[in-house]
């Protein structure tokens, strides 16, 4: 054995001490050596979401320990799908055999069984397990799910978690997992080697499912466009399923050719929204689980009641805590809880109801009274209900007290607040403005 392996060992041993058991078990146990070049460690990981996150919270910790026996030395988190080539890692690319497309590797988490539901993403999980449990192919007619989200809300989750199912539950099943990028490669090779048909023939007979993320990376990229739309005729036409996600909606993809704009129009889409309250709290607590920990329930409530936006936020926090908490030997408590969220977000705003209604009238350019009266107008009504949306979302004022600011009765600001999510799942304009709302109430509610 090499010292710089010994020396790896002896880290994992003196890491699994400091830091707490279900953090160790996730996150570093799963990493091994692979080589020290004289000036560069690489370090295997299980996959990219693994390298990403080892990277982000626990690179500091590693070169701090690794300079005792290696001084100033590069560290280099090395995917499992990646190859070396000469003094380069390269990501390998899926390459198609002869004869079929290789299984991809998932993220292990990635499951449904993972996967936190509530209002924000119940449909689009709905939809997932449907496709998934029929395992596509064989129908009459192919099916397209479209999953739009921002970053950080799931989509790759639940791309994943379909093909672990059906890999689960339909073990012959052809499955291929690309990204855009990817895809992209492959057609570009193809081109060049001449062998374009003979790609198209592999996708007619290796695929029962196609699972394709970020299709917006396909803007300006005519020849792949070309091809892609005619892949899908042929996998739609023969009955198989195909996923896509992305950020932005089809219509909203600029320089996409109409042919392939109409597919992705095709069939369900389906946006995923950030989490409301009780999802966060549900993620919270299944986060800290996962490592080896039980939270309070104050503790759980006060998080989920400032920790808004993208689910990674929350995962960060809940890693942050759990890490600062081992490895300073400090209790899990309401002390270290604001610790972790000041230093990620800065100095906490406090938020109030006026607040939200001072923003809402400020943006849509309406009267306080406009808002109180009994006007119908929609020039009107809008604002209102986005304002009871965002009021409910940032505030803990209850259905009585956010009615009252309004003169409104408690079942007409439930009202309001389902229009308003059902809008931002099915308005491109209402989902524009309230996000542009809550990036001002951000600004507002946390000073840097």
């Amino acid at each position: 054995m090499h010292s710089a392996e010994e020396a790896w060992i002896a880290l994992k041993e003196k890491l699994a001490q400091k830091l707490s058991e279900g953090s160790y078990r996730i996150w570093i146990k799963p990493l091994a050596f692979d080589e020290f070049d004289g000036e560069t460690l690489f370090i295997k990981c299980p996959n990219q979401f693994t390298a990403a996150w080892v990277r982000d919270h626990y690179l500091p910790l590693i070169r701090e320990e690794l300079g005792r026996d290696f001084g100033r030395c590069s560290i280099r988190l090395v995917p499992v799908e990646q190859v070396k080539e000469g003094n380069k890692r390269q990501l390998h690319l899926p390459e198609f055999s002869p004869t079929e497309i290789p299984r991809p590797k998932f993220c292990q988490w990635f499951t449904f069984e993972e996967f936190v539901v509530g209002e924000s993403n119940q449909y689009a999980y709905e939809v997932c397990r449907r496709v998934a449990s029929g395992g596509g192919g064989g129908a009459s007619k192919g099916e397209v799910i479209y999953l739009q989200a921002d970053s950080g809300l799931g989509k790759s989750h639940l791309a994943q978690a379909v093909g672990h199912h059906i890999y689960k539950k339909s073990p012959g099943k052809r499955l291929c997992y690309l990204n855009a990028n990817e895809f992209t490669n492959q057609v570009v090779k193809a081109v060049k080697d001449g062998s374009i048909d003979a790609l198209k023939d592999r996708f007619r007979r290796s695929v029962d499912i196609l699972l394709l993320e970020e299709v917006h990376a396909f803007s300006g990229r005519n020849r792949t466009q070309v091809e892609l739309a005619s892949a899908l005729d042929y996998l739609l036409d023969s009955g198989k399923v195909v996923l896509f996600t992305s950020p932005k909606l089809p219509r909203e993809i600029p320089k996409l050719d109409d042919r392939l704009r109409s597919r992705l129009d095709l069939g369900v889409i389906t946006s995923i929204n950030p989490p409301d309250y009780n999802t966060r709290v549900k993620i919270i607590e299944r986060k800290a689980r996962r490592h080896g920990v039980t939270l309070a329930k104050e503790l759980v409530e006060y998080m989920a009641h400032f920790l808004r936006g993208d689910i990674r936020r929350i995962e960060g926090a809940v890693v942050g805590l759990v890490t600062k908490a081992s490895i300073q030997r400090r209790p899990l408590d309401m002390e270290l809880a604001k610790e972790v969220l000041q230093e990620m977000m800065g100095d906490l705003e406090p938020l109030s109801l006026k607040k939200i209604v001072r923003l809402v009238v400020r943006h849509f350019n309406v009267s306080q009274e406009d808002l109180r009266s009994s006007s119908r107008k929609k020039s009107v009504t809008l604002p209102r209900q986005i304002a009871m949306y965002l009021a409910r979302e940032y505030t803990d004022a209850t259905l009585e007290t956010i009615g009252r600011e309004f003169k409104r009765d408690h079942a007409t600001v439930v009202h309001a607040v389902k229009k308003v999510q059902r809008g931002l799942r099915q308005n491109s304009k209402i989902k524009y403005q309230v996000e542009f709302l809550k990036e001002q109430l951000e600004k507002e509610r946390w000073r840097s």
